[in-house]
């Protein structure tokens, strides 16, 4: 839910997430501050917030606080914040239902500050219902909270702007902020910092607004590398809020953070518990115990481990597995499914497809109980949907799980799965287990490993694409062709590319579509274009760019569908072909 932002207002730019720092007469914000919360009217920062009526600003009547000599900094422009406006630069709310959806405000301030911190699930469905309502062309707001130790989860969460109220606040009670917390500043025999501050024996408020810029820019950094939800997982296992707002989001918010997701490319660190309970993986898991068929043909099912290496079949271990396969007369009858957390069951036909191509998680051989439930929960879901005629496992440290599990499974592996013992055995389970089956030849079954693979990214789509195709390449460099025209190719980046003959399958179908105005693309395409998009549109999903049925162009979502609709500014669509380019 997080993103990097550019608020443009009345001439300036800020670029989001960003902190306002408080700039009183006893809580000056340091010079290098972008934005400043200050007493209303007194702003000389690049954006000042005006407050009125605060710890920091006493109410108009009650005495005016003279702000800090500022000259000789660059005038900037002031934002009043007015209480529940309907019309406006700005927005203060205490109830979401006290500002229409369509009011002019570009600015949302929740209020309510520090109370949060005592009610992280309401904070986590305070901050989905915000953003459902207002959508994602607003800056969102909430002051009070930040800290350096929360501020990765609250940019994870989607806040735009926070300030520094909260560290202000501590640092007048003599409490020293790090990356994992806060402990009284005279409790320290050695200073854990060298930032300028603490070098030079400055005031602890220096050091505090410092580590709050710091983890900004850790948090902006973790954004442009798309690991921001690694750096949330560990900022919570340190804060007890942040734990519950996160584990809230993952249990009770499923659906709006898969919103956001991307479905391909990126990485799955699984370095920590919370692994299990990422909507990405989420939604692998959910696809793969339900709407997932695998392919007809392969009557026997043959349980692997994963490797370090991804894709699995590119590791040394899973090339001994597949000449063991190939020695039992009949390999395409066997289907391979590998065994692995946090994804639990990754098919073979989809092991060069997001997450499961891009996740790492450490091999102990160790699973917790957590992980335990999962998989054996995924495999009895798995084959109540999908039947074989046996099921071969050649697991090892997995064996008792899977085992309680499919207790008719035939267990071919001791000790090491890739010893020549144990590929014999399993050379010779499969032997047994194919025999009576008819021989299936490699064409047919990558006619069905690309169907499967079509459905996994299109859905009952996927099947009207690939039927009575033919294929050209090998495998997975792939070409999709039917009636001489392409329409598509897979390669080693996983997911099927569309070609204009491809997209307008998927137009018929009103699936991964994305409508445009009356224009003929020569480029990318832009929100400020997009009339709508089907719902299942998400960041990385191959598109058919249409108007009125007519298939304009093929690409890759740069937005998810309602961020297409909601947004004015921002690439929507990364354009791959146009169908202006092929009349030029």
């Amino acid at each position: 839910m997080g993103r990097l932002g550019l608020w443009t207002h009345g001439g300036l730019e800020l670029r989001t997430p960003e902190v306002a720092f408080v700039d009183s007469e006893n809580f000056p914000a340091p010079k290098w501050a972008q934005v400043v919360a200050a007493q209303q009217g007194r702003g000389t920062r690049n954006l000042s917030i005006g407050v009125s009526g605060s710890f920091f600003f006493p109410r108009p009547g009650h005495g005016d606080i003279p702000l800090p000599d500022r000259s000789g900094m660059p005038p900037g422009m002031e934002l009043e914040i007015p209480r529940e406006a309907t019309r406006g630069d700005a927005a203060l709310v205490s109830s979401l239902v006290q500002v229409p959806s369509d009011a002019a405000v570009e600015l949302v301030v929740l209020e309510g500050g520090p109370s949060h911190l005592d009610r992280p699930k309401d904070f986590a469905r305070m901050i989905v219902d915000a953003r459902t309502k207002f959508g994602a062309g607003r800056v969102l707001a909430v002051p009070g909270i930040a800290a350096p130790h929360n501020l990765g989860v609250l940019v994870y969460c989607g806040i735009d702007l926070m300030d520094s109220s909260r560290i202000a606040y501590d640092s007048a009670r003599g409490l020293f902020h790090t990356a994992d917390g806060a402990v009284p500043r005279d409790s320290l025999e050695e200073i854990p910092c060298a930032c300028p501050s603490c070098a030079s024996g400055g005031p602890l408020l220096e050091h505090n607004d410092h580590m709050l810029r710091v983890e900004l820019a850790v948090a902006k950094t973790a954004l442009r590398h798309g690991t921001l939800r690694e750096l949330a997982e560990r900022r919570a296992m340190n804060d007890p809020w942040s734990t519950a707002v996160l584990r809230e989001l993952d249990l009770r918010h499923y659906e709006f953070q898969e919103l956001h997701y991307p479905v391909s490319n990126g990485a799955v660190k699984a370095y920590s518990p919370f692994a299990l309970s990422r909507p990405d993986v989420v939604r692998f898991q959910r696809f793969v115990s339900g709407l997932y068929r695998s392919p007809p043909s392969p009557r026997v099912l043959l349980l692997l481990p994963c490797s370090a290496r991804k894709p699995y079949s590119e590791s040394r271990t899973h090339r001994r597995f597949r000449e063991a396969i190939e020695a039992c007369g009949n390999p395409y009858a066997v289907h391979e499914v590998m065994v692995t957390s946090p994804l639990g069951l990754v098919p073979r036909e989809l092991e060069r497809t997001y997450p499961a191509a891009h996740y790492d998680v450490p091999v102990t051989g160790d699973w917790s109980r957590d992980e335990i439930g999962m998989l054996t929960g995924m495999l009895r879901a798995f084959l109540e949907r999908n039947r074989y005629d046996a099921v071969v496992a050649h697991v090892s440290t997995e064996a008792p799980f899977v085992r309680e599990a499919v207790p008719d499974a035939t267990f071919t592996a001791e000790g090491r799965t890739g010893s020549e013992e144990a590929l014999s055995r399993l050379t010779a389970a499969l032997r047994e287990a194919v025999a009576g089956i008819p021989a299936i030849g490699g064409a047919q079954r990558r006619s069905e490993d690309l169907a499967s693979l079509a459905r996994s990214q299109f859905g009952e789509a996927g099947d009207a694409l690939v039927a009575g195709a033919t294929l050209k390449g090998r495998w997975p460099f792939t070409r999709i062709f039917r009636g001489g025209q392409q329409l598509g190719m897979v390669t080693d980046r996983g997911p099927i590319s569309l070609t204009l003959p491809g997209g307008r399958v998927l137009a018929e179908k009103r699936v991964a579509c994305v409508e445009i105005e009356d224009f003929h693309p020569q480029g990318n395409i832009f929100a400020v274009g997009v009339t709508g998009a089907t719902p299942d549109v998400r960041v990385g999903s191959e598109v058919a760019v249409v108007h009125n049925g007519d298939v304009r162009a093929v690409g890759v979502a740069r937005m998810h569908h309602r961020e297409m609709v909601e947004l004015r500014r921002g690439e929507a669509v990364r354009a791959r072909h146009r169908e202006a380019s092929l009349k030029s």
